[in-house]
């Protein structure tokens, strides 16, 4: 590629989401082993008795289901699978209390994620709009 010619900006909406997903996902794999290693010491403590085991699959199968929903962000089913995936991480709060509040840390980030990078993406239109306003003129 010559200096003149550069590559186009990726959106900052399809960014932002893909990275809020991918460290959900991770998030996932890490209270998938909280979640056993609470239950060999016969500390889960929630509203609902669940078997270590259940927990654990259950993080492992939501962690895959995080990453994969990361790389099909750029299509328009995408970001409803995102939205979708928020729950079960909040909802895993009534096993482990802990887990739903970093799953309402994580929808919050999901919200920001969408909200700022469509107003970067906005912005970033409006910006070569009139850049290509003032090229016409030249």
């Amino acid at each position: 590629m010559s200096e003149t010619q550069t590559r186009p900006q990726r959106s900052a909406r399809l960014i932002f989401t893909q990275t809020v997903l991918a460290l959900q996902g991770i998030a996932a794999l890490f209270a998938a082993i909280v979640s056993l290693g609470l239950g060999k010491a016969g500390m889960l403590g929630g509203w609902v008795d669940l078997a270590p085991q259940a927990l654990v699959i259950g993080g492992l199968v939501l962690m895959l289901l995080l990453l994969a929903a990361s790389g099909v962000q750029q299509r328009p089913w995408g970001r409803w699978l995102g939205w979708v995936l928020q729950a079960p991480m909040i909802a895993a709060g009534v096993a482990v209390p802990a887990i739903g509040v970093i799953g309402l840390m994580f929808l919050a980030l999901w919200i920001t994620a969408l909200r700022l990078g469509g107003r970067i993406d906005r912005e970033r239109a409006e910006r070569a709009a009139v850049a290509a306003g003032h090229e016409d003129d030249a």
